[in-house]
């Protein structure tokens, strides 16, 4: 005889085999900066399209002004008629920190007749000012250009003091329709895990590429360090204005809270508005907090769960019972380990699998 417990469980699988069979697929945006020519002022450059991320082996472009800005440049190359130009200062920890080398005032300009990125004639795609965040990504125009150039002409007040920090600069290909850009909204863990270091490696948008070749995401990591479910309803309309062509929001809180009927009441508001936006949400299981002496992630999970299901959400990652089983991996009861990191992540990838059809 089946149980009440069994048969719920049986439910929620049905359900969330029913969410994956009806998932929309994403369109690749191919990853095309990786190894181009680069020119930069001041020089070094190069390393922006290395594909190392988190390390001292950053650009360091100084202090720009508008009269003296510094700028680098990457020959993509003709064909492209759209682009996805995602950088990250990853010096910065919280999506909202600056002071590390990111860039407040800039330009995306591009040119079809540049012989070495400084030359030529060059036209502004977009234009940014007073930029809040460490990470973001803009689509632009490329029809019959051949160079984009970063161009930077302010910085935070308080930066620190070397000034202007880059460790990446992504391109990638939007020509034929490609969606495939990610944000991972939520708390000091997605900081942590999804801040590209080499620890945390092969990333999310390299396990991707490995096991649906064609594809290579473009992500930006908006987590925020101590982010209740009330600070995430306040949070994402920021996040999703900042990032308009991101097709799926990865929510990852619930690890600084504690009541559920609060948490489902503020993470059903937060799903509405990214389903408003035309996204895709997709919410993990909260980690399992060893630190705690009370389990409110079990608490809290069992809404996850409920309204992955009752809205057909694709399911996300399982991130409570691995943790559970594997508390060595938090560093403070709280918070992974590289090995931990790697396995959320992998766990990651393994729940974005149905949108890769």
């Amino acid at each position: 005889m089946i149980t009440l417990r069994a048969a719920a469980a049986l439910a929620l699988l049905v359900l969330a085999s029913t969410a994956e069979a009806a998932a929309p697929h994403l369109t690749p945006a191919p990853l095309l900066s990786r190894g181009k020519r680069v020119a930069s002022s001041p020089k070094g450059g190069a390393v922006v399209v290395d594909g190392v991320y988190r390390t001292s082996a950053s650009w360091a472009g100084g202090h720009p002004t508008p009269a003296k800005p510094s700028w680098v440049a990457i020959d993509v190359g003709s064909g492209p008629t759209r682009l996805l130009v995602s950088w990250t200062s990853s010096g910065n920890h919280d999506y909202i920190d600056r002071k590390y080398g990111a860039p407040v005032d800039y330009r995306i300009e591009t040119s079809a007749d540049s012989t070495n990125g400084a030359d030529g004639t060059w036209r502004t795609a977009l234009a940014i000012s007073g930029n809040p965040v460490r990470s973001r990504a803009h689509a632009i125009d490329f029809s019959g250009q051949r160079w984009v150039r970063m161009v930077v002409t302010g910085l935070s007040p308080d930066v620190f003091e070397h000034g202007l920090y880059l460790d990446e600069i992504d391109v990638h290909d939007l020509s034929r329709g490609g969606d495939d850009l990610w944000v991972f909204f939520g708390d000091s863990i997605t900081s942590a895990v999804f801040d590209r270091a080499p620890g945390h490696q092969p990333d999310f948008a390299t396990q991707v590429a490995l096991l649906h070749p064609g594809y290579h995401p473009a992500v930006v990591g908006a987590g925020f360090g101590s982010l209740h479910h009330s600070d995430a309803v306040r949070r994402i309309d920021e996040v999703l204005a900042q990032n308009p062509d991101a097709r799926v929001i990865a929510l990852g809180f619930g690890s600084n809270d504690w009541d559920p009927k609060a948490f489902r009441a503020d993470l059903l508001e937060v799903i509405r508005k990214v389903k408003a936006a035309g996204r895709i949400p997709i919410v993990a299981r909260i980690p399992f907090r060893a630190d705690a002496k009370v389990d409110f992630a079990a608490q809290l999970n069992r809404v996850v769960d409920e309204e992955t299901a009752r809205l057909g959400l694709l399911p996300g990652p399982d991130l409570y019972g691995w943790f559970r089983a594997h508390p060595e991996r938090l560093t403070d009861g709280l918070h992974p380990d590289d090995a931990g990191a790697r396995e959320m992540i992998r766990r990651w990838v393994q729940a974005a699998a149905p949108l890769y059809r």
